[in-house]
C-alpha cells in the first residue's frame, strides 16, 4: 500500500512539473492566470472528447458481445442482421444515458412477431437444458402498449434494444402493481415477457430469483407471466399482479431503441 501511495505521489509530482514547465514560457506581457484558464479550458474539452470516445467504444464492445451470444445460441442470421442495423442508434442512446455500474447497459430484444415465444425459450440453455412452458402464446398480451399511441407501440412489434436494465433491485417484497407505481415515479417501466426472455438469453447460469414480466399479461388482467428455474430448467409460468410472489423480482428498463 505504501509503494502504491508513493507511486501516486510521484505521478502527481511529474504532472505538476510538466504543467509548470508549460507556464514557464508564458510571455511576460500576458497575465499568467488568464493564460492558465485558456489552457485548462482546452484540456477540459479534449478530455471530454476522449471520455466520449472511450464510452462509445465500451458500449460498442458490449453490443458486439450481446449479438455474438445470440449467434452462439442459434439465433437466425436474419435477426442478427436486423439487430446489427441498430448499432449506431443504440450506442448513441446508451452514451447519452447515465447508466449506473450495477445495471446492464443494453440487451437485444426479439419480438414474438419475428421469433415465437417457444423458439426463444428453446434458445435459453443452461447445461444443455432448454426452456419450456405449457402456456398458450396466443394468450400472452403486452400491457404496456395500452398506454401508448399506435406509433409508439410499434417498437414492441419489431427487433429492438432495451437500455439501462435493473434486474429488480429492491422489488422482492413488492407486488407487480406496487412495482409499477415505483417505476412510474422514476420514469422507468417493467419488462414484457420477450424482454425477460432477452435478459435470460444473455445469462450463462440461471438467476437466483424468479423474473416477473410485469409488462405482460396472460389471458387475464391480473395474471402475469414469469420465468422460474427448476433443476436448471427454465419454465414459463404465471402469477398474480396484486400478490407478492416468493423469491421473485420485477426487472425494469429506462429506455428502448
Amino acid at each position: 500500500m505504501t509503494d502504491e501511495n508513493d507511486n501516486k505521489d510521484d505521478l502527481k509530482e511529474g504532472v505538476v512539473d510538466r504543467i509548470v514547465s508549460v507556464f514557464a514560457d508564458v510571455p511576460p506581457q500576458k497575465d499568467i492566470m488568464i493564460f492558465a484558464d485558456d489552457v485548462f479550458a482546452e484540456v477540459k474539452v479534449r478530455l471530454e472528447e476522449m471520455a466520449k470516445t472511450a464510452k462509445g467504444a465500451y458500449y460498442e464492445d458490449i453490443f458486439d458481445e450481446r449479438l455474438e451470444r445470440l449467434k452462439n445460441l442459434g439465433c437466425p442470421a436474419f435477426i442478427i442482421k436486423k439487430l446489427q442495423t441498430k448499432k449506431v442508434e443504440v450506442i448513441s442512446k446508451a452514451c447519452a444515458l447515465n447508466i449506473p455500474d450495477n445495471r446492464d447497459s443494453l440487451i437485444p430484444v426479439i419480438s414474438s412477431h419475428y421469433l415465437t415465444i417457444y423458439s426463444q425459450l428453446e434458445m435459453i440453455n443452461f447445461n444443455g437444458i432448454t426452456g419450456d412452458t405449457s402456456l398458450e402464446s396466443s394468450r400472452i398480451t403486452n400491457a404496456l402498449k395500452k398506454g401508448l399511441s399506435q406509433n409508439e407501440g410499434k417498437i414492441f412489434d419489431g427487433i429492438y434494444f432495451m437500455l439501462d436494465i435493473d434486474e429488480g433491485a429492491n422489488t422482492e417484497k413488492l407486488t407487480c402493481a406496487e412495482a409499477d407505481e415505483k417505476f412510474k415515479g422514476k420514469n422507468r417501466s417493467p419488462l414484457t415477457l420477450e424482454e425477460i426472455i432477452a435478459l435470460m438469453l444473455q445469462k450463462t447460469e440461471p438467476p437466483l430469483s424468479n423474473l416477473l414480466a410485469a409488462g405482460s399479461r396472460y389471458e387475464h388482467d391480473d395474471e402475469v407471466p414469469f420465468l422460474t428455474t427448476e433443476d436448471n430448467k427454465t419454465f414459463l409460468k404465471t402469477c398474480f399482479y396484486n400478490t407478492i410472489h416468493p423469491n421473485s423480482v420485477i426487472p425494469s428498463c429506462g429506455a428502448r431503441v
